[in-house]
């Protein structure tokens, strides 16, 4: 292909998905609203649209109230949610969770298939992707799609969500210390099997994919995601881009250096920020004051868990307080942190520890707004959103229609590969 011919498909296809994403975050629109906004002339947004409709990826659905000359009223335009499917999976401790989704991203169906990903992973060999990981991925997808009942060839393609740095451009998970996994390959096996796409991204990232396109976080540049639970990411959109770092470890929230010489982290350093306040964090120290007599009713507990814990915090348990308090203020100094870098109109608390309650909560923001920087605190809002590992899994599925409504393709064989599903 000449250079000029690779340049219109360029132009082209950024073009169709500038006019897309327009439709299916503002709709419904005009064509020539569209046209405003994007600086098309009315003929390219007409004939953009035209085959967009024609792709069945935009219906007409009814006219303006008023526009234009004296009774004459312009049609409207809005995504058509139904015209393709996205499958979104998260690997968690315990499970391969996954969720179908629209094209607005409305969960559709989701399956949960139980799966002790850690310790398996870890006695795996090195440097691979167990064949039993990808075995039981493929068969919580087929699954999921069985009961879903729908067309395969309106599948657009598979994200698939893991904690630690990700190669999002290889599809490789490079470190993920939950699961002992170092250069992993993750994408291409599923993407062989199901001969669709398949996009990995970081799991918290995925999460701020999904709050930036679908969430709370849609109309606002500069916001973040923090995942509490067994362990602690974030996803960062700063000035209305998702940042990735040079590596993939862009959000590595969990590993921020806070207290030298303190407990090992699951990284294998010391003193991080997971290794303070996040699960295994709060149970070890609950464990520390059971086993020393000090424990409270911790000690008559029928399982200690953060959840456990504050419910005695709730019965008024000074020791559970204490205990998810110091957890909490240590998250707190992390974020202050954050605020002090990255100056953020919003920050989303989410994962495990929305289920944490007022003693974890209320420690954490008095020590953010307390160690913020002058007035950096006062700008920010926090988001508590609850959601079990179909929200994860469903953030995974945001990957893919970030990458349909939201990529601008750099080169010609990613504009091909962005396109392809739906094409």
């Amino acid at each position: 292909m000449t250079p000029m011919k690779s340049d219109r498909t360029l132009m082209k296809q950024s073009n169709q998905q500038l006019v897309l994403q327009l439709i299916q975050g503002r709709g419904p629109i005009s064509r020539k609203e569209i046209a405003q906004l994007t600086g098309l002339s009315p003929a390219a947004v007409s004939g953009i649209t035209a085959e967009l409709i024609e792709r069945g990826l935009v219906q007409e659905v009814g006219e303006a109230e008023t526009e234009g000359r004296a009774g004459r009223r312009a049609v409207l335009l809005q995504l058509n949610a139904r015209a393709g499917y996205v499958v979104g999976v998260k690997f968690s401790i315990r499970a391969i969770d996954a969720v179908l989704t629209d094209l607005d991203a409305n969960v559709l169906y989701a399956v949960s298939l139980p799966f002790a990903f850690a310790e398996r992973a870890r006695q795996s060999a090195a440097n691979t992707v167990p064949d039993e990981v990808v075995a039981v991925t493929v068969q919580t997808i087929e699954r999921l799609l069985a009961e879903a009942a729908i067309d395969p060839a309106k599948l657009v393609g598979i994200g698939v969500a893991i904690n630690g740095i990700v190669d999002a451009e290889a599809g490789i998970s490079r470190f993920a210390p939950h699961f002992g996994w170092r250069d992993a390959p993750l994408a291409a096996p599923l993407a062989a099997r199901f001969n669709i796409p398949v996009y990995l991204e970081n799991d918290a990232r995925a999460l701020a994919i999904a709050e930036q396109w679908f969430g709370v976080g849609r109309d606002i540049d500069t916001f973040l995601v923090v995942a509490v639970g067994y362990g602690i990411g974030g996803g960062f959109v700063v000035n209305g881009k998702l940042h990735r770092g040079a590596l993939g470890g862009a959000g590595e929230f969990g590993h921020l250096p806070l207290l030298p010489g303190g407990p090992i982290c699951s990284c294998g350093k010391p003193g991080c920020l997971e290794a303070l306040a996040a699960e295994p964090a709060i149970i070890r120290q609950a464990q520390a004051l059971v086993q020393s007599g000090a424990g409270g009713m911790l000690g008559q507990l029928p399982a200690l868990t953060p959840e456990q814990i504050a419910q005695a915090a709730a019965s008024g348990d000074e020791t559970a307080r204490r205990v998810l308090s110091e957890a909490g203020a240590w998250l707190g100094i992390g974020l202050a942190g954050l605020v002090n870098v990255l100056n953020p109109k919003l920050i989303v608390i989410t994962g495990e520890a929305v289920h944490w309650g007022h003693w974890y909560f209320a420690e954490m923001e008095a020590q953010l707004r307390a160690r913020a920087f002058d007035g950096l605190a006062d700008v920010v809002q926090i988001v508590h959103e609850p959601g079990g590992n179909d929200l994860w899994a469903r953030g995974a599925a945001c990957v893919v229609l970030g990458e349909l409504f939201g990529a601008t393709p750099r080169t010609e064989a990613e504009a091909i590969r962005i396109s392809f599903p739906l094409a």
